[in-house]
């Protein structure tokens, strides 16, 4: 696996198999079109950090407990233009973790601006074990919310399956929004086949990169902030030496 934590924007080359530390924006431009067979991301929901989400909790008088998600909550990038570049580079299918106000938007750009190249379905992680937090208050937060897109004519290798996913969610976190390993396993093998490249715009703690590797695949991964990057390399260096990387060869050069 190749590491590069500081990037040179003005010639950057990208490679399969590695996994860089930078503004996903900018490093997706360096992305050429219709390269990359697989979007797998969790962009940040940008919904439990805001003031108002706080100051409604207020008036409940300390019934409901309070979340702070961190820079792991807050969106950095204008999500229109994600969703082109998303668009731009992908030739196969995109599968966003997102809020409930995202979900509409992003529905709403590649269902009825771009209903022609694609196909789209708004999709559900159900938690088979649901924090109980607040759960004396109101029904448990027991879903998250996926917006599912395929180009026309693509690779889907699944048949008459539920939108509706249903996964427990980990106990041991190294970041406050990761997602189980075993759902991104199943999200992969749903939409690519082996050697397929699979990008992570949004990496947070690994869990893509990590899936990509147990299941053959090769991958790209960006995370902005410095100590998940940290993380999310750790990670994947010690799942590196327990599978068989694809080698990297010329072939292997984004351009």
């Amino acid at each position: 696996m190749k590491i590069i934590k500081k990037v040179d924007w003005s010639g950057l080359l990208f490679f399969v198999n590695t996994i860089h530390q930078g503004n996903c924006m900018n490093l997706m431009k360096q992305i050429s079109d219709k390269s990359i067979n697989l979007i797998l991301t969790d962009i940040p929901y940008d919904e439990v950090n805001n003031n108002k989400s706080c100051i409604n909790r207020s008036k409940y008088k300390g019934q409901l407990r309070k979340y702070h998600k961190g820079i792991a909550d807050e969106l950095t990038f204008d999500l229109d233009l994600f969703m082109k570049e998303c668009d731009r580079i992908c030739k196969g299918s995109i599968y966003i973790f997102c809020g409930l106000n995202q979900a509409g938007r992003l529905i709403d750009y590649f269902k009825t601006e771009r209903e022609k190249d694609y196909m789209a379905r708004l999709c559900i992680w159900k938690k088979t074990n649901p924090t109980p937090s607040n759960g004396q208050h109101l029904w448990l937060s027991g879903t998250e919310l996926c917006v599912f897109v395929k180009k026309r004519k693509t690779k889907f290798n699944q048949s008459c399956k539920s939108n509706v996913w249903e996964f427990p969610s980990g106990r041991s976190k190294v970041h406050p929004t990761e997602k189980p390993l075993e759902l991104f396993k199943h999200l992969i093998k749903s939409s690519t086949d082996e050697k397929d490249l699979v990008l992570d715009m949004c990496m947070g703690s690994g869990t893509t990169i990590v899936a990509s590797i147990e299941l053959n695949r090769n991958y790209i991964g960006i995370e902005l902030d410095k100590e998940y990057f940290e993380i999310a390399k750790k990670r994947i260096e010690e799942h590196s030496q327990q599978s068989t990387l694809l080698p990297l060869t010329e072939n292997s050069k984004v351009n």
